[in-house]
């Protein structure tokens, strides 16, 4: 979230800057290993299981088994305590930041690194099923005056009341700071500030205050960011390429959840030498790698290298306090994209955001549905089921959507449960295919769902009037950059958990 240079920006970057939590600054001084006050992370948003207790506050990112020590000031502390119903609790978490090295006392050389927290975009008390919700773009919700959701798409802002049709905001300008970010639109504007935002009800912290102007009306409530981390296309495994026989190998690897390996192999049959830490961004040109422990012993090691056209290079390492150049002219490393498959940001430009439904047992879930079955005095059978939980009425709290297959019956259906008090509540049932869309339009708040038809294998679409999902469309096309929700084609039967 750095402040831009020129704060009037264009159009076309409006929508793409809200759907990014940082907006990349512009490189003017490159930092130096000799100079310290040069290196200036750029700050990321890191996503996970965040745990915050009086002696010890870390964080597990997305997909990850590292952990990193967490920073907060006391401030923060005391936000984050509050939406905690008691200490050591597991939360779902969005910071923002940078890594510097762990300390050596105690246990904290364990860690991957210390993640400095500058700002916390949102931190949630009760649901912890949200790493598979990525990207997200900006989006602002509130109560104020009446129950009302705002999200940012490439072509603007849609707007969605809590009565009526939803509505698309065209972008006429805007300002960004790291303080406060203005869009105007072509009725009014959207104001989002950095200012705390918690939701006593829900649990859940919020980073920013939203106020929308239209229509000849204010709205007020909460806002996050979007949820991208746009240093994320350094991420990969880099090869050495010597023009000299070294008698060894040297490969790099730059994580999703921020973590590095260095590895020195060698030609003979000693054992590899392997070096972990971590890595951020310095901006667009160069990439910060430290290394904090040299086969599992606690040693801090900083190469900063230059990034040009998918190839690194370093031509000094700072080993404690001491700055050394490196041998044979510097290393020099080149990104290999078959082992970088899965590490790198996908190209999510062409194609929309999947999400495949879980078949993990969870609690929660198979108490719902077990209310579902006892309140419409249905028998437990050999029912299989698969699940996915999603925000579809943009309050911040997601709804379960659960797919059954149900015994002796070819069709399966969707149940969707609405959340109500951070429990979830059995709303509607629809007969339909896999996989289900997510239509950008929304009626009463609530996104439209687009189906396939089981009787005519066509499209149509849902909409939520009078409190549940009931058709309003038979013949649609599939919607432009939907989500797909039970992608994958796989049934619950196939591989489902039996209720």
């Amino acid at each position: 979230m750095k402040a831009l240079q020129n704060p009037v920006i264009l159009l076309s970057s409006l929508a793409l800057a809200a759907c990014s939590s940082t907006s990349p600054p512009k490189q003017t001084q490159l930092a130096d290993l000799n100079h310290p006050e040069s290196i200036k992370p750029q700050s990321f948003m890191l996503r996970g299981s965040v745990v915050i207790g009086p002696n010890s506050q870390t964080i597990t990112p997305c997909g990850s088994q590292q952990q990193f020590q967490l920073s907060l000031p006391q401030s923060l502390m005391t936000k984050a305590a509050s939406v905690s119903a008691s200490p050591y609790d597991s939360h779902y978490g969005e910071m923002v930041g940078y890594i510097k090295p762990p300390s050596q006392s105690g246990d904290n050389g364990d860690y991957a690194g210390r993640f400095v927290v500058t700002h916390i975009n949102v931190l949630s008390g009760k649901s912890q099923h949200q790493c598979h919700l990525y990207p997200l773009p900006t989006r602002a919700f509130g109560n104020t005056p009446d129950k009302w959701s705002a999200t940012f798409t490439q072509d603007g802002i849609i707007f969605s009341p809590s009565q009526g049709q939803s509505s698309q905001l065209a972008l006429s300008g805007g300002e960004l700071s790291e303080q406060r970010r203005k869009y105007q639109t072509n009725d009014g504007d959207l104001t989002l500030d950095a200012k705390y935002c918690i939701n006593q009800h829900s649990h859940t912290l919020y980073g920013w205050k939203a106020a929308l102007r239209h229509q000849q009306h204010t709205y007020r409530g909460c806002a996050i960011l979007g949820n991208t981390d746009s240093s994320l296309k350094w991420a990969g495994v880099y090869y050495a390429a010597s023009k000299t026989n070294q008698g060894f190998t040297v490969s790099m690897q730059l994580s999703r959840d921020h973590t590095a390996v260095t590895r020195y192999s060698y030609e003979n049959d000693q054992p590899d030498v392997v070096e972990t830490g971590y890595w951020q961004s310095l901006g667009n040109r160069q990439v910060d790698v430290v290394m904090t422990r040299h086969d599992q012993q606690y040693l801090v090691t900083q190469r900063i290298f230059h990034a040009k056209h998918e190839t690194f290079s370093a031509s000094q390492e700072k080993v404690g306090d001491t700055v050394y150049p490196i041998a044979n002219g510097g290393l020099t490393l080149y990104k290999d994209y078959h082992d970088s498959v899965g590490l790198e940001e996908p190209d999510r430009s062409k194609k929309p955001t999947s999400l495949i439904a879980s078949s993990e047992y969870d609690e929660n879930v198979d108490q719902a549905l077990r209310r579902y079955l006892i309140e419409h005095k249905l028998a437990n059978g050999d029912h299989h089921y698969r699940w996915l939980t999603y925000d579809l009425n943009g309050d911040e709290h997601s709804e379960l959507l659960v797919y059954m297959d149900w015994q002796q019956k070819k069709e399966g259906s969707l149940l969707v449960f609405n959340n109500v008090s951070g429990q979830w509540v059995f709303n509607s049932q629809i007969i339909t295919n896999i996989p289900v869309y997510l239509s950008n339009k929304s009626t009463e708040g609530w996104r439209d769902l687009v189906i396939t038809s089981q009787l005519s294998g066509k499209l149509q679409r849902l909409s939520f009037t009078d409190g549940h999902y009931q058709p309003t469309e038979p013949n649609v096309a599939q919607p432009h950059d939907a989500v797909m929700l039970f992608s994958g084609g796989i049934s619950p039967r196939q591989q489902g958990i039996h209720l």
